[in-house]
């Protein structure tokens, strides 16, 4: 059966009502969106999840919600009956809920010490206020060919125009033409972007960015005011507009941070245990077939080490531990992170630069221990969220274990369509219709392409 077809013929359980209900824990309060088997879906965790989530055609309000909604559903239906099986006692699970916990007791420590300093005064709330209701369309060109963005600098710099640039590409394979609608603080283009975008004037053009690996430049096609502000609306935008603003901040204030630490952390890197870790990644890319990280370290198989290669030689020596290659190749599974690069330096320097990372975020979280944070309700919640979404995927993979017959997500879907038929599910669609972004950032607040992090976890569909 086809994936459209399936996707037709999965509908959700119809909701029960909302009022009537004789049990405490099936009420559902202003700020919760659904109720499963006693357990709250809030607005706060549907926003949060849907933000740092990049599914296909997610860009489309129409439905979005709901399908974000089916999504957790799916997710608090399996967790459970994964519980029940007592799936919690694997060690693959217990080792990455130990990651996503180092990493919630970071973003707490810097929440603790920046909060208070990421406070925005009235005449910045004001001003963001005046941006986020004036909607922005643009016109962007982009490429991931370095000498096609060189070529667009130059010609920038001769005084050719945004459409000029644009009728010169056309037809090209590797040039990529984008229109985009937005308000500040949606979240809907890059951060980046948005900056320049409210500062340039209609008809302007940016300069050329890069952002990761993509080189774009932008040209503003319209700017007009679509929101009409009530006095009610506007204490809602003003709350909004505040939170945005101080995660921005926190942002800010944690690189800068960060920054300072790494400045007087000293970390010994032991060539003859280091180059033994990049002969084995190198010969691991070299079959193109094979991947060294899982696509999700809860799921994955172990590592098992070849004899042929002394994994036990240490590789990173600091004064309060040492890794050998052994600890350096588990750490990378924990971290999820792939090696794309086939070429022997690039992936030493790739390499390199994760293990300063690893080694940062060790001390970090040490720091965040020493503080007593771990009791802290933010990193609990946390870690909840991402125990939950652990045995989400557990519990997926044992079904395909114990039925070889789920060959693929269809008949997956009818697996979880089967447990939320058992469930008890209260949905609250009058909020559920309502719930928009805000525009909050939900990676970890440090620069860097090489541990980045999600603070909550994805949505993982299998429909």
């Amino acid at each position: 059966m086809s994936v459209p077809k399936l996707l037709r013929n999965l509908q959700l359980i119809a909701p029960l009502l909302l009022i009537g209900c004789t049990e405490n824990k099936n009420i559902i309060t202003p700020e919760t969106v659904a109720i499963v088997n006693g357990v709250p879906i809030t607005r706060q965790e549907l926003v949060s999840r849907l933000e740092l989530t990049l599914l296909p055609e997610f860009d489309k309000l129409k439905g979005r919600n709901k399908r974000v909604l089916d999504i957790l559903i799916d997710e608090l239906v399996v967790s459970q009956w994964a519980e029940r099986e007592d799936l919690t006692a694997s060690p693959d699970y217990q080792d990455a809920l130990d990651f996503v916990k180092q990493q919630a007791l970071i973003r707490e420590l810097f929440f603790e010490k920046f909060r208070k300093r990421a406070e925005p005064d009235s005449e910045q709330i004001n001003q963001a206020i005046q941006k986020s209701i004036q909607q922005l369309s643009i016109q962007t060109l982009f490429t991931e060919n370095q000498a096609i963005a060189e070529k667009w600098s130059q010609s920038i710099d001769s005084g050719k125009t945004f459409d000029e640039l644009v009728e010169e590409s056309t037809n090209n394979p590797f040039i990529h033409l984008n229109n985009s609608l937005f308000h500040w603080g949606d979240g809907t283009v890059p951060l980046e972007i948005e900056n320049i975008a409210y500062q340039l004037k209609l008809g302007e053009s940016s300069d050329l960015l890069q952002l990761n690996n993509v080189f774009l430049i932008f040209t503003i096609k319209s700017k007009m005011q679509d929101v009409i502000l009530t006095e009610y609306s506007y204490s809602l935008k003003r709350q909004t507009v505040k939170k945005v603003l101080q995660a921005r901040t926190e942002s800010r204030l944690a690189n800068e941070y960060v920054d300072r630490l790494l400045t007087h952390l000293k970390i010994t890197q032991r060539a003859t245990g280091f180059l033994e870790v990049s002969r084995y990644i190198e010969e691991k890319l070299s079959n193109s077939s094979e991947k060294l990280v899982s696509h999700t370290p809860v799921i994955g198989k172990e590592i098992h080490f070849p004899l042929d290669y002394n994994l036990e030689l240490p590789v990173v020596e600091t004064p309060d531990f040492t890794w050998t290659g052994k600890d350096v190749l588990n750490i990378i599974r924990r971290y999820n992170y792939t090696f794309k690069t086939k070429s022997p330096e690039d992936l030493r320097n790739t390499l390199t630069r994760f293990l300063k990372a690893a080694v940062r975020d060790h001390y970090l979280s040490e720091r965040a221990k020493q503080l007593g944070l771990e009791s802290k309700k933010r990193v609990k919640k946390d870690t909840q969220a991402w125990a939950r979404y652990f045995l989400y995927l557990k519990g997926v993979t044992i079904f395909t274990e114990r039925d070889t017959a789920l060959t693929n997500r269809g008949m997956i879907a009818d697996r979880i369509m089967e447990l939320r038929r058992d469930a008890n599910i209260t949905i609250n669609h009058n909020l559920l219709e309502t719930i928009e972004l805000t525009g909050i950032p939900m990676l970890v607040f440090w620069n860097s392409d090489i541990t980045q992090q999600l603070a909550v976890p994805p949505l993982m569909e299998f429909r």
